[in-house]
């Protein structure tokens, strides 16, 4: 591995720690200082990244074959939940259908992405 791929290793973790600090910061309604806080530690493990002459390895992320059933099986109890809701008490389910709908779209590209990933390192 070169210099530049440990560059690009080292600036990425400190990115992903930036990002880390503002999303911990924000969930407590300060992300200008949770993302200080995360600059500091990133900056802190660019250094100890160096220093260790730490490689980043290959990941690899495996996928039990039942997973695809075990989503839809899980998405089938959440719809048949959500139309007893319905036939039940109509006023309660509406407002949050749509944020259920984005929860299982944002998993099922989740799971799209991982499993495309896994494929594309095999």
């Amino acid at each position: 591995m070169d210099e530049i791929e440990e560059h690009e290793f080292r600036g990425l973790v400190f990115v992903a720690c930036m990002f880390i600090g503002a999303g911990i910061g924000l969930a407590f309604g300060r992300p200008d200082v949770g993302g200080a806080i995360g600059m500091g530690i990133g900056f802190l493990l660019m250094g100890i990244i160096r220093a260790k002459k730490i490689k980043p390895t290959p990941v690899t992320i495996s996928l039990p074959r039942s997973l695809g059933q075990i989503t839809l099986s899980i998405m089938g109890i959440l719809i048949i939940v959500c139309g007893l809701c319905l036939l039940y008490k109509p006023e309660l389910i509406y407002p949050y259908v749509a944020s259920i709908a984005a929860v299982i779209l944002g998993i099922l590209f989740l799971l799209a992405g991982l499993i495309g990933w896994r494929k594309k390192g095999e």
